[in-house]
């Protein structure tokens, strides 16, 4: 009864429903993204920590880092906003080469803040977005890295001076905001490879 109650009053209010139905969406695609996930671990691959791994800018000249990528590598892409402002959830596309690199059906979100991440591989692209659960504030920071992406290396390629790569581009970067605007094809945001 007192479960009723709620629901119906978070159904009568519009912002508290468009929370409702976008948390839903999201907790929908993560248990979709879990069974590729789960499908796909081999008991005897170990896992990575996602702690282990530095997304801040390296302490090391970029010169010392490998640029070098072989078949077999694991790469991570990292995510990096330029600037957030009340960002409440994300939604962008990367685009790879498929027959250089694979997803491995690993993702991690960098901001604690918006915790809830999903990926979705599709024919053209990977969707990968996050959002934050419940009536929050939005997440406004500068310089942010936002998520880290992982894939493996099919054959040998380098990656550029600025550590992108010539086979994968973040495009279509959309943001809903703490009072739920949408704003598409937000500028900003820039994604670099780091071998593991």
């Amino acid at each position: 009864m007192i479960m009723m109650t709620t629901i119906k009053k978070i159904l009568r209010n519009k912002k508290y429903r468009n929370i409702a139905i976008l948390s839903i969406l999201c907790v929908f695609a993560i248990g979709l993204s879990m069974l590729f996930f789960i499908g796909d671990n081999d008991p005897g691959e170990k896992d990575s920590d996602p702690e282990s791994i530095n997304l801040e800018e390296p302490q090391v000249p970029l010169d010392n880092i490998t640029k070098t990528v072989s078949a077999g590598d694991i790469v991570a892409l990292n995510v990096f906003a330029d600037e957030m402002d009340n960002v409440y959830g994300y939604q962008f596309e990367i685009n790879f080469d498929r027959d250089i690199i694979d997803y491995r059906k690993r993702f991690y979100s960098d901001i604690d803040e918006i915790i809830t991440i999903f990926a979705t591989d599709k024919e053209w692209c990977l969707l990968v977005g996050a959002t934050m659960i419940g009536d929050a504030q939005g997440y406004t920071g500068q310089e942010v890295p936002v998520c880290r992406v992982e894939f493996v290396a099919l054959t040998d390629f380098e990656l550029n001076a600025d550590l992108s790569s010539d086979h994968i581009a973040l495009s279509s970067v959309n943001v809903v905001t703490g009072d739920l605007k949408y704003l598409e094809n937000v500028e900003g945001w820039t994604a670099s490879m780091i071998v593991q």
